[in-house]
């Protein structure tokens, strides 16, 4: 729990007490119905990873556009963002929500309900932070709320998997004078994530010469050389302090029952809070890969062939932590605390916040309220009620770091 100063608890009640504040709070309570239907809409628009520059992209720069929002581009990694411009900081504050899922083209996207909760892959993580991003920028609107910093709005592209979070990296790259970032996710409103759970991922391709299970015997496999590496793998301790994870999560290869393998695959994931003890164990699964193909071409040196391994990184998140008592994490709490909500600081996540956390950036991922489930799954859902809680508080916090033209300036991050 952080200690928040006097000045932080009084930036945020004159950011309440101001009546165009007051005004776009109250907007968001009467956008709900509005914000549903542009969530559903949004969900039944594919956003398989890699692929949002076909639907989810044009769309997002579109509806960005429709609410006044500057400058909107759709960049080189398929970021769709623009500008709300500010009276007089340089610096930017950026409030994102990703616009990729989980889920390949080829997914059915049928929205069902019962009893007020909706049910489609999609659906919550993260269309419902698109949704309310949106719905933040009406009430800007409506309110005629000025900025003192720059806030840079819109979707991110590649949060999910392999997309290895390129969206926001770009975004930090191409928008250098960035001051924080806000990423909104679905969970209950007043949920902050302060800390950036590092993962590195890989790919080992095992090749061989491959051929008859009886004719061929003796040649060495890729396949049993892979079986050795993961078998090594799944001895492997990590510490629990700091918390340090992996897994192989994915298997292929083989032709047939009756060959001996010419390729096979595996793919592995790894993941610490802590860059140090994640670079330990990356060091130690690519040393024991490395052995087991030994292992395989010393039993079957008669053979005179030889397995080898390709690796290849297909994902790097660096980690990162910020301390509780630093100003943006002051500013969520008290916004949350000053509108109801139960602030709480959860465990250190792996997000769209791990880049600019990494980079020194504050950052925050905060919730979109309403209740979420089944993520990642073909039975996700959402239920709505309660989102204009994670929007108000995601709305005084934006303004608390952006500064409101006329009543407050921007919280000094550093």
């Amino acid at each position: 729990m952080p200690t928040v100063t006097p000045a932080v608890r009084s930036l945020i009640e004159t950011l309440l007490a101001d009546p165009g504040m007051q005004k776009a709070l109250a907007f968001l309570e009467a956008d709900q119905a509005d914000m549903l239907a542009e969530l559903k809409e949004m969900t039944l628009l594919h956003g398989a990873p890699f692929a949002e520059s076909e639907l989810r992209s044009p769309m997002f720069k579109k509806k960005l556009e429709a609410l006044g929002v500057t400058e909107c581009r759709i960049d080189a990694d398929d970021n769709a963002y623009g500008f709300l411009p500010g009276s007089g900081d340089s610096s930017k504050v950026v409030l994102e929500a990703h616009l990729d899922t989980v889920f390949p083209k080829e997914t059915p996207l049928a929205i069902t309900e019962k009893d007020g909760v909706f049910y489609c892959p999609g659906i919550s993580d993260d269309t419902a932070g698109l949704a309310e991003l949106l719905s933040i920028l009406r009430a800007i609107r409506h309110a005629g709320l000025k900025p003192v910093r720059t806030i840079l709005a819109g979707g991110t592209s590649g949060e999910e998997g392999e997309g290895n979070i390129r969206g926001i990296r770009a975004m930090l790259r191409d928008n250098p004078d960035v001051a924080a970032c806000l990423a909104l996710e679905p969970d209950d409103a007043g949920m902050l994530t302060k800390g950036a759970v590092g993962s590195k991922r890989y790919e080992f391709i095992f090749t061989g010469p491959g051929g008859h299970s009886w004719l061929a015997y003796g040649l060495p496999s890729p396949l049993h050389a892979m079986c050795r590496a993961v078998a090594k793998m799944s001895d492997v301790i990590t510490p629990s302090e700091p918390r340090t994870t992996y897994t192989v999560g994915v298997i292929s290869g083989g032709t047939s029952v009756n060959s001996i393998a010419h390729s096979s695959r595996c793919k592995l994931d790894m993941r610490s809070v802590s860059t140090k003890a994640l670079a330990e164990v990356e060091r130690t699964m690519l040393r024991l890969a490395q052995e087991a193909v030994d292992e395989e071409n010393a039993f079957r040196a008669a053979s005179g062939q030889k397995v080898a391994v390709e690796v290849v990184c297909i994902g790097d998140r660096p980690a990162g932590e910020q301390d509780e008592n630093s100003p943006i994490v002051q500013a969520a709490w008290a916004a949350n605390e000053a509108l109801g909500n139960t602030p709480v600081i959860t465990e250190p996540g792996s997000t769209n916040a791990n880049a600019p956390i990494s980079q020194g950036i504050p950052a925050l991922v905060i919730r979109t309220g309403g209740k979420s489930g089944g993520i990642h799954s073909l039975d996700e859902w959402h239920d709505p009620r309660g989102m204009d809680k994670g929007a108000k508080a995601a709305l005084l916090l934006l303004f608390a770091l952006a500064g409101l033209q006329g009543v407050t300036q921007p919280l000094a991050l550093r």
